[in-house]
């Protein structure tokens, strides 16, 4: 199930990218949509990209 990222996520995504690499956002960007939680997705992504 694909769905768009609510304001508030894109906002706080935002505001998370000036610490993380594009890989990085882009792995939890995808989490997101699937319908993982920020939470979720950030640890997913450290675990598999890494920063």
């Amino acid at each position: 199930m694909k769905k768009e990222l609510t304001q508030r996520q894109k906002d706080t995504l935002a505001r998370h990218s000036e610490h993380h690499t594009a890989k990085h956002m882009s792995v939890m960007k995808t989490m997101m949509k699937q319908g993982k939680t920020f939470g979720e997705s950030h640890k997913a992504a450290m675990k598999k990209v890494g920063k």
